[in-house]
């Protein structure tokens, strides 16, 4: 794990939004290289389309295959490792607006209170809720653990 990064789960997107906003109020020091904004934008980009209306696809082969990565990632700790790279399409720009940080506050709110089927996640596919639901976070304790909060 890179110096200086944060060990950090999150039971519920209330912790994370509590993460988030602590983040934003303190201020914090960037140990990896996305800021806040950035961060915020790439994880909405995760978060809106788990909420996406099925009737969903059946998994694809590749999606089938990636199932034990899945099962891995969530019974390491719920940690992943350095040096994901996220595709162009996820990858945030550079001058990510600070609305970005409300944007996902306000996703994360929706998939707290979300009832519906989670859709297939885009590498993964379709997941038990519970495991869809703890992988976003585990995604999101992946990312805002490169930003130490000021004290």
């Amino acid at each position: 794990m890179k110096s200086g990064r944060r060990l950090i789960r999150f039971a519920s997107e209330d912790d994370a939004i509590t993460d988030v906003r602590r983040l934003r109020q303190q201020g914090y020091t960037q140990v990896g290289t996305w800021s806040l904004p950035q961060m915020a934008w790439h994880l909405n980009r995760a978060v809106l389309p788990r909420m996406k209306p099925g009737p969903h696809p059946p998994d694809a082969p590749e999606q089938i295959a990636r199932k034990p990565l899945a099962q891995h990632v969530l019974s390491m700790n719920g940690y992943l490792p350095d040096g994901i790279v996220a595709p162009p399409e996820m990858a945030p720009p550079a001058d990510a607006p600070e609305a970005s940080i409300d944007e996902l506050i306000a996703s994360l709110e929706q998939l707290r209170d979300f009832k519906g089927e989670i859709a297939p996640h885009r590498l993964f596919g379709k997941l038990p809720d519970a495991d869809a639901r703890r992988l976003n976070l585990i995604h999101c304790a992946h990312h805002l653990s490169y930003l130490a909060p000021r004290q």
